[in-house]
C-alpha cells in the first residue's frame, strides 16, 4: 500500500497571515489545509515516482472540462491521448481526504462515480496514510483492486500516447525583428494591426525577451518589494473590470509584498474597446492572481502610453484606474499613494515606468528590463493597494 506522507511537499508562503502551498501543477499559491496536504503528497508522488508529465496531470479539474453535465470537481486526474481519436482522455482519477478521514462508503462512491463518468482505467482513492487502487478489468467488467498503481508508462497500456509540447521556435534575430518585419508574425494573435510599426518592433524585442527561457530575472530586493523567483512562462486566463477575458502566455514572479506572497505575470495581448471595435491596439498586462481570483492590476496600451525617440522606448502611463463595481479611482488619489510608496514614478502629471533602447536583443537580466519590469510590478501592487482602499471606503459608506 502506498504511503504519500514520505513525499516531499511543495515550498510554503504566506497570504493573508494563511500559510499557502506553491502547487506545482496549477502553479498558483494553494492555502494549506489538510485535505491540500494529502493532494499535494499525491501530486509530488505522481511527478516524481510515477513520472506523470506536468501538464497531463489536472487538480481540482470540473468534470465539465471531460463533457460530463455537473458542476463537481474531482481532486486529481491523469490524462493521456488515445492513439484513436488523438484526443486527450482521462486514465486516472484520484480521490483525496485528509489524513485521518475514514475512507468509507461516502468517499468510495464518489471515487466509483467519477471514474465510471469519465471512463477512467484506474481509480485511487488516499488520506495519505491509507490508500486503495482499483483497474478496470475489461473481461469481468468490473474494477479489481490492486496494490499499486503503476507508473506513466505502464499506464499508457499501449492504447495511449504522450505527446511532448511543441518546441518553442527559435527567437528572432535583432535584425529579423527590425529589418525583416519578423514582428508581423505577432500581428492578429498578440498584438494589434493598428499599432505603429515602431511600437511593435519594440513590443516584439520585449516579448520575446518575456517567453524565452534563456535568461532569469534576478530574485532579490527590489525595494518596495522582493523577488523571491522567476517562475518562467505560464499559460493563463485573466479578466478585467470590464468583463474582458485574456489568454495566453504570461511570465510569471514570485514576489513578497507588504508580508504576503503574490503571483505577479506580464503578458501581451490584442486591445480592442466597444467604443471603437475596429481598432485593434496591443497591450501590456501586468496580472496579479490569488488561489480563487485573478485580475489584471495594470493594462498598458503600449500605442497610447509608449512613446519612441528614435532606439529610445519612453513608458508611460495616465494612471486612470478601475476599481471592480465601484466604479473609477481618483488618479489624483493614486497619485498620492505612489509619491509615498515609490516616488521616483511620479512624472509630472504622469507615471513613468522606464525606458529601453532598442539597439539589441532583450534579456531579462538586462539592467533596463530590470528596471522596467520592477517598476511595472510596482506600481501594479499599488494600484491594487490602492483599489482595497476605495473598496474599503465605499463600504464603510454604505
Amino acid at each position: 500500500m502506498i504511503d504519500f506522507t514520505k513525499e516531499k511537499l511543495p515550498p510554503i508562503f504566506c497570504r493573508n497571515h494563511r500559510k499557502c502551498y506553491l502547487d506545482p501543477v496549477r502553479q498558483k499559491l494553494i492555502y494549506i489545509t489538510p485535505e491540500e496536504t494529502v493532494r499535494q503528497q499525491v501530486i509530488a508522488w505522481l511527478l516524481q515516482k510515477c513520472e506523470v508529465p506536468h501538464d497531463m496531470i489536472r487538480v481540482e479539474e470540473s468534470l465539465l472540462h471531460y463533457g460530463v453535465e455537473t458542476k463537481r470537481r474531482a481532486d486529481i486526474i491523469v490524462d493521456a491521448i488515445s492513439k484513436k481519436d488523438n484526443l486527450i482522455h482521462p486514465l486516472v482519477v484520484i480521490e483525496c481526504k485528509a489524513t485521518g478521514v475514514l475512507l468509507g462508503m461516502k468517499a468510495s462512491d464518489q471515487m466509483i462515480d467519477y471514474s465510471e463518468k469519465l471512463g477512467c482505467y484506474y481509480m485511487v482513492m488516499t488520506n495519505g496514510t491509507e490508500t486503495f487502487c482499483y483497474h478496470y478489468d475489461m473481461e469481468s467488467d468490473q474494477y479489481m483492486e490492486i496494490n499499486d498503481l503503476p507508473d506513466y508508462q505502464k499506464l499508457l497500456q499501449g492504447d495511449f500516447i504522450y505527446r511532448k509540447p511543441a518546441e518553442i521556435p527559435r527567437r528572432l534575430s535583432w535584425n529579423e525583428i527590425m529589418e525583416d518585419d519578423g514582428w508581423r508574425d505577432y500581428i492578429g494573435s498578440d498584438m494589434g494591426d493598428s499599432t505603429p510599426e515602431p511600437v511593435l518592433q519594440m513590443a516584439t524585442n520585449l516579448w520575446e525577451c518575456l517567453l524565452y527561457p534563456e535568461s532569469c530575472f534576478p530574485a532579490g530586493d527590489y525595494g518596495l518589494f522582493m523577488l523571491k523567483e522567476d517562475l518562467g512562462v505560464r499559460l493563463l486566463e485573466y479578466g478585467n473590470a470590464a468583463g474582458g477575458k485574456f489568454s495566453g502566455p504570461y511570465r510569471s514572479f514570485l514576489v513578497e509584498y507588504d508580508g504576503n506572497t503574490e503571483i505577479v505575470s506580464l503578458g501581451l495581448s490584442i486591445y480592442i474597446t466597444w467604443a471603437h471595435p475596429d481598432v485593434s491596439k496591443t497591450v501590456l498586462n501586468v496580472v496579479i492572481d490569488n488561489e480563487k481570483t485573478a485580475h489584471h492590476a495594470l493594462q498598458l496600451v503600449l500605442d497610447d502610453n509608449v512613446r519612441v525617440v528614435g532606439k529610445n522606448c519612453f513608458f508611460y502611463h495616465h494612471g486612470r484606474i478601475a476599481v471592480g463595481k465601484v466604479g473609477s479611482g481618483k488618479v489624483s488619489e493614486l497619485r498620492i499613494f505612489v509619491e509615498d510608496r515609490a516616488p521616483e514614478l511620479v512624472s509630472g502629471k504622469q507615471f513613468f515606468l522606464g525606458k529601453l533602447t532598442n539597439n539589441r536583443l532583450w534579456n531579462l537580466d538586462d539592467p533596463e528590463i530590470i528596471n522596467l519590469i520592477r517598476n511595472l510590478i510596482s506600481y501594479a501592487l499599488i494600484r491594487d493597494e490602492y483599489r482595497a482602499f476605495v473598496k474599503e471606503n465605499a463600504n464603510y459608506m454604505i
